[in-house]
């Protein structure tokens, strides 16, 4: 029995990744806090990837990654791969039963923001972008991660919905028990 969530349109997918785009392009450069930027897609990918099938997810964190390659001045290819592990982790994770602002939503776009930016950090300093490790991993990594995040709930709050619509229910007619007719 499936449990991705079916009555999410195609069209509020779009609209949400053409504004995370533009503000990738537009607001993410402008934006450093102690090194550290925003990562729209990132954000994208990792929250949508909370209510999408693995083999979706991987294909939303592969396009998210390479639109971020391309539109920075890191390796291409990079981000690409960081992003397709971490949103079919997630997915995997989530079995797509997790959208809206719950806790456990909350801890696993946290947890899997925290390990990319991180895994990121590192893999520049080993590419010879960054030059410290210390600030590759503290300066980036977690700076990062901290203004991710504060984004995440955001687009978690305007895409997910709220978290009852997910759960079981007997509303529609059918029940969980048997019931004697």
């Amino acid at each position: 029995m499936p449990l991705r969530e079916t009555t999410r349109s195609l069209q509020g997918v779009w609209i949400i990744a053409i504004v995370a785009a533009v503000l990738q392009v537009a607001l993410s450069p402008q934006i450093s806090i102690l090194n550290g930027t925003v990562n729209f897609m990132m954000v994208l990918s990792i929250t949508l990837a909370l209510t999408a099938e693995p083999g979706t997810a991987v294909i939303i964190g592969f396009a998210s990654g390479l639109f971020f390659d391309l539109t920075s001045s890191a390796p291409v290819g990079l981000m690409s791969l960081i992003l397709s592990v971490a949103s079919f982790l997630v997915a995997s994770s989530a079995h797509g039963a997790m959208g809206g602002i719950t806790r456990e939503s909350i801890r696993l776009v946290g947890i899997a923001l925290l390990v990319a930016n991180l895994l990121y950090g590192l893999c520049l300093f080993f590419m010879g972008v960054q030059g410290d490790l210390l600030w590759a991993l503290l300066g980036h990594g977690l700076s990062s991660t901290v203004l991710d995040f504060l984004v995440a709930l955001i687009f978690m709050a305007i895409g997910g919905g709220s978290s009852s619509q997910r759960s079981f229910s007997t509303r529609g007619g059918a029940s969980r028990y048997k019931m004697p007719r």
